[in-house]
């Protein structure tokens, strides 16, 4: 009876290093650039995260020079930012703007949220319970790639003619939800919101894949009260993700139907007929000490997440 069991044994690790040969044994599209190993797939999360922080980085360092030295002549950035300098030597403030909506919204969404995430989570999770791999490699696959797709559009907003996105990394409206606000409520806007809806569908990918790991992986005699606190971690965050990133998808979808199929989700009638100049923002009837209706329905949905 031993010797069936030991010849058992050795049939199922000769199966599995066969298969672990066959993988290495792809090509260099299916091992390095469309792999479905966790591994892999964290380092491109790193590899992506660090180059998005590098980038956060460069703009807080632009804006900061501006704040931190406001009398300083900085021409002599003008082969990088052309256009967005003023005569005086002085950052444009609807750049300055950009400045500050960009770098917030790449170190919360794209380094934080994605980078070291989508690294810890996919390269730890499995070797810490004991399994092979993710649940589902094709979707990990697809979450990268989602976030590659996401990060590529943001990247290009970077550098249309009327610039990035510059109603804060929050977003409200009515700055985001009307065009013609300012030079950046433009064509930025709406890359933007399109990059983050991408985003938060590979978020959610991501958030399933680890789940659903955590709860039907785990190797044998590994119950959920012998799990690792870093597991613990990670499967919480995943959760918080799943139950918050939909409202977030939602207030993203809704913003760009109010841009782009004259809906009114966040933008009263007044509004809607209003011409290319946007006086006032806030109707004279309106308290000062309020805040609109279509304000507080986009907070509620972006803070939710």
């Amino acid at each position: 009876m031993a010797n069936v069991d030991l010849h058992a044994q050795t049939e199922t690790h000769h199966h599995a290093d066969h298969a672990h040969e066959e993988h290495h044994h792809g090509n260099f599209w299916t091992n390095y650039v469309f792999s479905e190993d966790h591994k892999v797939i964290a380092k491109q999360f790193l590899i992506t995260g660090m180059a998005w922080a590098l980038i956060g980085g460069i703009l807080s360092v632009l804006f900061r020079l501006q704040l931190g030295f406001p009398d300083a002549d900085l021409s002599w950035l003008r082969p990088i930012l052309g256009g967005w300098l003023t005569p005086e030597g002085k950052i444009d403030p609807e750049f300055y703007l950009a400045l500050v909506t960009m770098h917030g919204t790449i170190m919360v969404f794209f380094v934080l949220t994605a980078g070291l995430s989508g690294t810890f989570s996919n390269f730890l999770i499995p070797l810490q319970i004991g399994a092979r791999d993710m649940a589902s490699g094709f979707m990990n696959m697809l979450s990268y790639w989602f976030f590659f797709v996401s990060s590529v559009i943001m990247f290009i907003s970077l550098f249309i003619s009327t610039g990035p996105a510059s109603g804060g990394w929050v977003i409200y409206p009515p700055l985001s939800a009307l065009p013609q606000a300012m030079q950046g409520s433009g064509l930025g806007m709406t890359l933007w919101l399109v990059a983050m809806a991408i985003f938060i569908a590979s978020s959610l990918l991501g958030s399933i894949n680890y789940i659903t790991t955590v709860i039907n992986m785990r190797t044998q005699g590994m119950s959920f009260t012998k799990l690792p606190l870093t597991i613990w971690a990670f499967f919480f965050t995943a959760i918080i993700g799943v139950l918050s990133f939909p409202v977030l998808f939602a207030a993203a979808l809704l913003l760009i139907f109010d841009r782009s199929f004259g809906t009114s989700f966040y933008l009263s009638d007044i509004y809607m007929v209003l011409p290319l100049k946007l006086s006032p923002l806030i109707p004279e009837s309106q308290s000062s000490d309020t805040r609109p209706w279509w304000v507080l329905c986009y907070s509620s949905l972006f803070y939710h997440s």
